[in-house]
């Protein structure tokens, strides 16, 4: 199963027999689409902006993944859910929204790597230790006239380290800050969908309480 994000809309890649919730549109996908028959599809739900979910029920969701993708340039990344030892979660704040740490996976690097190198980079946060990998998400924008489909590996982390926050500037980060529960749901208000949905994931639920 693949969700993609288009701003605050998405779709859905799902397999016959998986289990989804109500949608606007369920569209049928047989695996030997063309590109352009399934660029088109993408089109039409791009351009109808009162549609805010498509799903696309695939007989062979392997196939109908790899052209879907041919049509994006894709970009991956990773980043981090982190959490000190006093139970506060590290967001930064950019473009406007709060966001979590995250950055293009340099070639021949580790997700894990990457992860932890863009955390140190966009936040001077160091002492990263690994606890799990949560789910991968999707999400589309235009750069320079292409459309990119960048596909980020999350990790739930915890570190030891107390020092301040510095936000890297130069990357458009304003603000970097540990928040806790309370905080945290504030932040909820403005912030990605993408972002919103990965935070009420269960094993973050479970492992901190963080969310209700």
């Amino acid at each position: 199963m693949y969700k993609v994000y288009f701003n605050e809309r998405f779709l859905h890649f799902v397999s016959i027999g998986d289990k989804f919730e109500s949608c606007d549109l369920i569209l049928r996908l047989y695996g030997d689409e063309s590109l352009d028959k399934l660029g088109k599809m993408i089109s039409a739900f791009v351009v109808n902006e009162g549609m805010n979910e498509l799903v696309f029920l695939c007989q062979d969701i392997d196939k109908s993944w790899k052209t879907f993708c041919k049509l994006f340039q894709v970009i991956e990344a990773a980043g981090g859910v982190i959490f000190n030892e006093e139970q506060l979660m590290l967001m930064i704040f950019r473009n406007g929204k709060w966001d979590l740490p995250k950055g293009k996976i340099e070639k021949g690097e580790d997700p894990e790597k990457a992860a932890i190198r863009e955390i140190f980079e966009e936040c001077g946060i160091s002492g990263m230790q690994l606890i799990k990998q949560l789910q991968t998400s999707y999400h589309t924008y235009f750069f320079k006239e292409k459309t990119v489909l960048k596909k980020t590996f999350w990790f739930l982390m915890k570190t030891k380290d107390l020092s301040i926050p510095i936000p890297q500037l130069e990357e458009g980060i304003l603000e970097v800050k540990w928040m806790n529960k309370i905080e945290v749901e504030e932040a909820l208000k403005n912030t990605y969908l993408s972002i919103a949905n990965l935070l009420k994931e269960k094993e973050i639920d479970e492992s901190y309480r963080l969310l209700e």
